[in-house]
């Protein structure tokens, strides 16, 4: 019988669509956006359908646009991308779904690995069109990648050193009431992974066109936008592993499971909705600032839970 495990990576794409809509729904109502009605009756279905699909049918036509490569572009202008894809891909196993997933000694630093080889394989193809765009956005993208990587890394081992394992399974609970810092210091690092405002800065549409992303287009652009939806899947499924398990099993796992992804999607939503996009000496210094504090706080917070309390 097939290890569930292996089904992670479908799960990942079908609900990462459902969690995009989701980030586009709550951007919309808390501007005041009203759009077309996500279900109609059966008598409308002809004016309109559900927009709940909308990411995927925005993915499905680029797919069908014709790819235009930048005669300045190297090989990995076209391997970065692909190679991208795979790492998010990889990480959906080792991230529990619903209490799924291959379950290694050391399965958060494999975690740790793909995720930075991901947003690296997508600096280096960027780069390699030598747009002037993708050149600012890579820069702004290492810099935040090194401001930002510390406080995830830490908040995360938090829980490493409060359970004395490396294995995600492992130290999965309802972790927000254990160490709320390691909590805090782990959602603004995801803010920042999956590009959300404030730190938007690599793709800032007003100043630099689309960054990294700017000389993409059909099938590279669409293999692209699944990586990101992948991405928003697997960071929020961490989250929700992490800090908001509640131990159980069966159809309550799934229950469990979903219900603290769409918490956690709630709560990303409602951030990028609400503030502007920082500057990225703005966003450098708030890092190094606020969420490293934190995360050290976390550690610190983690020993004595561990060793004293």
């Amino acid at each position: 019988m097939i290890d569930a495990a292996w089904l992670n990576p479908g799960i990942a794409f079908i609900v990462g669509i459902l969690l995009s809509f989701k980030l586009r729904k709550i951007s919309a109502r808390v501007q005041s956006r009203r759009g077309p009605l996500t279900w109609l009756p059966a008598c409308w279905h002809d004016i309109n359908k559900s927009k709940v699909l909308q990411p995927l049918y925005d993915i499905l036509k680029l797919f069908s646009k014709q790819t235009i490569i930048p005669h300045t572009a190297t090989p990995l202008f076209i391997a970065g991308p692909y190679l991208a894809l795979a790492c998010a891909i990889a990480a959906t196993l080792f991230v529990p779904v619903g209490g799924a997933s291959i379950d290694y000694p050391f399965s958060l630093v494999i975690l740790f690995y793909l995720l930075l080889f991901e947003i690296l394989f997508i600096i280096v193809g960027g780069i390699s069109s030598a747009s002037p765009f993708a050149a600012i956005g890579g820069v702004r993208e290492t810099e935040l990648l090194l401001a930002n990587e510390i406080p995830f890394i830490l908040g995360t081992f938090a829980l490493a050193i409060t359970y004395g394992t490396l294995s995600i399974k492992d130290m999965m609970g309802f972790n927000l009431l254990v160490n709320p810092f390691a909590a805090l210091a782990v959602l603004l690092a995801i803010l920042v992974k999956l590009h959300m405002k404030p730190f938007d800065i690599p793709e800032a549409d007003s100043e630099i066109v689309g960054g990294l992303t700017t000389e993409y287009s059909g099938k590279l652009l669409g293999v692209l936008e699944t990586t990101k939806m992948i991405m928003v899947f697997v960071l929020c499924a961490l989250f929700a592993d992490l800090f908001l398990w509640v131990p159980s099993s069966g159809i309550y796992a799934w229950a469990v499971f979903l219900t603290g992804l769409i918490a956690t999607c709630l709560v990303l939503g409602i951030i990028n909705s609400l503030f502007a996009r920082f500057r990225i000496d703005q966003a450098t210094r708030w890092l190094f600032k606020i969420p490293l504090l934190v995360s050290v706080l976390a550690i610190g917070w983690a020993v004595l839970w561990r060793y004293v309390l």
